[in-house]
């Protein structure tokens, strides 16, 4: 008798991570960590022992524990902890009250630009053009637009719509203003009645994104009501966001007072 030859997946397995992982020599916490996988990654199994996975991120190979990967690939994962700023459950708070450094300057975050890049064109597909006019900003140029805005409609006014260097949103590569076809709408409270702003009203938490700043929100966000800047969180957390009906300060329970 010949040996049987096992059968193979035609498929490497591939699973992301939930939770930033140590990657160790041998199955067990006693192992030394041979490397880490951020959060939202993507590994390629390779065996398994009890509870702990042999995987492959990159170039490095090492034991994880399962529990913290999963199958279900989200395509519009949660942007990684790391940046410079202040977190609230794992999630990057840029208003009135917690700003970002001067030196702050990652631009567009990856994650985001490929949500965004997706949603514009299944937004496309059905009839609807967007166009994200307004992303990244640094320290400076935001300094020299809300420098502007003061000269030209006073402290208060400004300070309803814009934010002071360090503290707009737009630094930390996470936010977008849209606009669809008629620009006269474009960063005007009338867009909110365009086919655009309710397609996107509608489905961006599905690409990983959150209207940010709310109608009858401003004691809560500081800003004015603004239907074309959105917010990216990643899928999961934007649909849970957007079902709750809050605004993000209220969904992770901070105050800007």
């Amino acid at each position: 008798d010949f040996p049987i030859t096992p059968t193979l997946p035609t498929k490497p397995m591939i699973y992301m991570t939930t939770d930033q992982l140590n990657m160790r020599s041998k199955a067990g916490v006693n192992h030394p960590v041979v490397g880490s996988i951020p959060y939202g990654k993507t590994v390629t199994f390779l065996e398994k022992s009890s509870n702990w996975y042999k995987v492959q991120y990159e170039t490095t190979i090492g034991w994880v524990n399962s529990a913290y990967l999963s199958d279900k690939i989200d395509p519009y994962p949660k942007p990684t902890v790391g940046t410079k700023g202040t977190y609230v459950t794992s999630v990057l708070i840029v208003n009135k009250t917690y700003s970002l450094p001067s030196n702050h300057n990652p631009g567009v975050d990856k994650w985001a630009q490929q949500a965004a890049n997706a949603m514009v064109s299944q937004a496309e597909k059905q009839g609807i053009s967007l166009t994200a006019f307004s992303t990244f900003r640094s320290y400076s140029y935001q300094q020299e637009l809300y420098n502007s805005y003061v000269r030209k409609h006073g402290v208060v006014k400004a300070n309803r719509f814009s934010a002071k260097p360090g503290y707009s949103e737009h630094q930390t590569g996470l936010a977008f203003d849209f606009g669809g076809n008629d620009r006269s709408k474009w960063l005007e409270e009338s867009f909110e009645t365009t086919r655009e702003a309710k397609w996107l009203l509608a489905n961006a938490s599905d690409y990983g994104f959150i209207l940010r700043y709310p109608k009858g929100k401003e004691k809560i966000t500081g800003y004015m009501y603004e239907p074309w800047h959105y917010r990216y969180l990643g899928s999961d957390l934007a649909k849970k966001v957007k079902k709750s009906g809050k605004t993000l300060e209220e969904y992770v329970e901070i105050n800007i007072n």
